[in-house]
């Protein structure tokens, strides 16, 4: 089975320009990788005030978890190798890559690596975490926090290659090594190639390969090359466990947290628990973790936040509070995730939003 890499095309999340589908995205299968482009949803329009969020910036993290998805249960009929997906992102599609890389817990869902051209890491991060109709330009960077790779990395984040020209002059250099400085403070297995000049588009490879210190080849070398370096990184020493109950226990009201019988006689004892994943976190940290599988402590993950918990208008006509009310919808409703009903409640149900970590 071959590796196969999940494009992601750039164009300000307004557009999704097609010129890095040719090139490098000939240069992958001439390399002899599969190659699956994702026309991911936008949440901006190019002529209807561009300067608002139009529709929920979080479908496109969707679309790009249904992709890992689909690859991973369509493997052997597209004779790929589901263990080496390699999300390769441009501008936008970047950043929606590194979102990705940090936000993703369920089991197999992480990429093996991700190649990153020029990721639009500030506007790609407000534009992500902005309500819909809202201008997203004048955000706070607390208030993007939670969709910004830089600030939002860890310890389970996918090993990275990041490619960036000098000369650009939409996404600057200052964001790249910000981000670099990040990758490292985390432990990040990561390469950063920053060419003189040029702009927000590819230079020719020979130039990418010229401030490599030898390790691309400048000669016969293609932009192929940059997700064959990033498959060679180290993977990361530890993984983000999700804490998700089964159906039966969120029926009953019951948490991973507080089902203390489960987590004493299920774990990786029993069969249904150890193949749907269930209460992971827990789990590992009562020493009955999955096989193969070391869970990062809260540590390595991110610091934690306060995080409110605001009931919706029906729960509140109902004197309802969040912690009051059985099977939340949280991460699951669109609705629920773009107005952040129930944070709290909903993170300490193991069923917390993305960039979420309450303390």
């Amino acid at each position: 089975p071959r590796p196969i890499i999940l494009h992601l095309p750039g164009g300000a999340y307004m557009n999704l320009v097609a010129g890095t589908i040719e090139n490098p995205g000939t240069s992958y299968v001439d390399a002899g990788y599969s190659l699956a482009v994702l026309n991911y949803r936008l949440p901006r329009s190019p002529t209807v005030k561009p300067w608002l969020v139009c529709s929920d910036p979080h479908e496109a993290l969707d679309d790009v978890a249904a992709a890992i998805n689909h690859l991973h249960g369509n493997a052997e009929v597209y004779g790929i190798d589901s263990g080496r997906i390699v999300i390769a992102g441009f501008s936008a599609g970047g950043h929606l890559a590194a979102w990705y890389g940090i936000t993703c817990t369920k089991r197999g869902s992480c990429p093996a690596a991700m190649v990153l051209h020029f990721p639009f890491l500030t506007k790609g991060s407000q534009i992500a975490c902005s309500a819909v109709g809202v201008p997203f330009a004048n955000m706070e960077a607390w208030e993007y926090e939670g969709c910004s790779p830089t600030a939002s990395l860890d310890a389970a984040t996918p090993p990275t290659i990041l490619y960036h020209a000098s000369g650009d002059t939409i996404v600057s250099t200052l964001e790249m090594t910000e981000f670099v400085s990040s990758l490292a403070e985390q432990g990040v297995s990561h390469e950063y190639y920053e060419v003189p000049q040029g702009g927000h588009y590819l230079v020719p490879y020979p130039k990418v390969a010229a401030v490599s210190n030898g390790a691309l080849d400048g000669v016969n070398g293609t932009y192929a090359d940059l997700v064959q370096r990033a498959l060679l990184l180290s993977p990361p020493a530890c993984v983000r466990c999700d804490d998700v109950p089964t159906q039966w226990m969120m029926r009953m009201d019951k948490t991973c947290s507080t089902a203390s019988w489960h987590i004493e006689n299920k774990c990786v004892d029993d069969v249904f628990w150890a193949k749907g994943g269930y209460c992971r976190s827990s789990c590992y940290d009562a020493g009955r973790g999955y096989v193969g599988e070391t869970c990062c402590p809260p540590s390595m993950v991110k610091q934690c936040k306060e995080c409110d918990d605001v009931p919706t208008q029906w729960m509140e006509n109902n004197g309802r509070a969040c912690n009051e009310v059985r099977n939340l919808k949280c991460h699951e409703n669109r609705r629920w995730v773009r107005m952040g009903f129930c944070r709290k409640s909903c993170f300490d149900a193991g069923r917390g939003y993305n960039g979420d970590t309450c303390c």
